[in-house]
């Protein structure tokens, strides 16, 4: 008679929480099974990466053509430096509501859910962009894709953290951060291309923020539920299916709390003391790196202008060129050197390189483009925590309601510094607001070296 699988046993893990793996079990031969987290990389994996990806790099084009475009749109729509930061912030506004609400989905829903349909929502607000008539509904319209993002964002930090290796974890969530910057870069290129000197050619710009969502939907149709929220919620035959199928049968499903007290609102576990925290401090590093990279990046060719270089397109490529390859670095050596170096170490090189910025006010256009490219550089470099690190600082069943909070905390800052930077480069000029960045940076720097945990290969329970 052929052998049958037994059904899933229970085991307690070296962390004394009990879990349930899947053995195989022949005759006289005792199991074999590889854990969850130790799994092999294979084809999935770079599926669901890829997959989590497009949202990122939706949403860093979204970012990067309202700053093109508002400056094509001043006169259609009569654009006062008050409503050009509030017309750029109102996205990074929407993205705080969206975060909060979908942390609460993701955990009590499901991962796959806002996964899925966000995107489709997204690429829909997207299009209604082309229609807007007044300065009012083109707020509307990206208050709304802001909302939609802000589910993104924590859905593909959950599904992407918990189905990844351990050892390959960090690349694979900072490869995020390379396609939001690959989406930004991409986004001045196509902007300038519409450029065909027709009035309506903002119109253009903007309605082209509905095609990378639109792909990014039909790319996660076949992506299935996260089997770490599964098994914290005791389905443990469904996540044993998923796994089976996509990443192997021989591998054992993930050591989780059996309990499945999930509740609609915010655990208390979450404000206990150590986990709170992480959150203390996983709101302090998102918001100390959106201030800066959000105010400089979302008006890159208003600040550029500022700093007095006289070619503004070229300025734009070197610094996404430099911003693109700080991201590669970056993801190069997220896992080869502990996140509370990398996460002191990135505050400390922004707040020197925006610091001989503001002190070589006077030199020549190259130098201050090679200079500013610099910031963008290490900026980026240090960004790929942000995808990194919030998810490894909670567990699975509170993880998206934490990462939800620190992704509303930092669009607080984003939105913020976006909005003022307009107004405060008016009144005060482009140093004054590269002087605040600076502090930004050192305070947060310090916060992070006395209180960030080391989360370097920590297993997601």
């Amino acid at each position: 008679m052929a052998d049958q699988p037994l059904p899933p046993v229970s085991f307690q893990g070296v962390d004394g929480r009990y879990g349930y793996a899947i053995a195989d079990v022949r005759k006289n031969r005792e199991p074999i099974m590889t854990n969850f987290e130790e799994a092999p990389f294979n084809s999935f994996h770079r599926r669901v990466a890829i997959s989590a990806s497009g949202g990122m790099f939706s949403d860093g084009y979204s970012l990067g053509i309202i700053g093109v475009a508002l400056s094509f749109a001043k006169g259609p729509l009569g654009l006062t430096s008050w409503w050009t930061g509030a017309v750029g912030a109102a996205s990074l506004i929407g993205l705080f509501t969206g975060s909060i609400l979908a942390g609460v989905v993701v955990d009590r829903f499901g991962r796959r859910p806002v996964y899925f349909w966000g995107m489709l929502i997204f690429a829909i607000v997207a299009s209604l962009q082309y229609r807007s008539t007044s300065v009012y509904e083109l707020f509307v319209w990206r208050l709304l894709l802001g909302i939609a993002l802000g589910g993104d964002y924590v859905s593909c930090d959950a599904m992407v953290s918990e189905y990844s290796p351990t050892k390959n974890r960090g690349q694979l969530l900072s490869f995020l951060s390379v396609a939001w910057s690959a989406g930004y870069a991409v986004s001045f290129v196509v902007g300038y291309l519409c450029n065909d000197g027709r009035p309506g050619a903002w119109r253009i710009m903007l309605v082209t923020c509905a095609v990378p969502p639109l792909v990014t939907f039909l790319l996660r149709r076949n992506i299935p539920e996260s089997p770490v929220w599964l098994a914290r919620r005791g389905e443990f035959d469904k996540a044993r299916d998923i796994i089976a199928k996509h990443i192997g049968a021989e591998i054992a499903l993930p050591v989780v709390s059996t309990s499945t007290d999930i509740g609609p609102g915010i655990q208390s576990t979450l404000f206990e003391p150590a986990l709170c925290r992480n959150l203390f401090v996983g709101c302090v590093f998102y918001f100390s790196q959106a201030v800066p990279g959000f105010a400089l990046g979302t008006f890159l060719p208003i600040v550029i202008k500022e700093l007095n270089v006289g070619d503004v397109f070229t300025g734009v490529m070197a610094y996404n060129a430099l911003l693109m390859l700080g991201v590669l670095v970056g993801m190069s050596i997220v896992d080869r050197i502990p996140r509370r170096i990398f996460l002191v170490q990135g505050f400390v090189w922004m707040a020197i390189t925006l610091s001989v910025l503001i002190f070589c006010r006077t030199a020549a256009p190259t130098i201050t483009v090679l200079l500013f490219s610099a910031y963008a550089f290490v900026g980026a470099a240090a960004s790929v925590l942000t995808l990194v690190y919030p998810p490894e600082l909670f567990p699975t069943e509170v993880r998206g309601r934490g990462v939800g909070i620190i992704i509303a905390c930092s669009r607080i800052g984003a939105a913020s510094s976006t909005f003022l930077l307009p107004v405060v480069v008016s009144e005060y000029g482009v140093y004054f607001a590269l002087g605040f960045c600076v502090v930004v940076c050192i305070i947060a720097g310090l916060i992070c070296w006395m209180w960030a945990p080391e989360t370097l290969h920590k297993k997601l329970v």
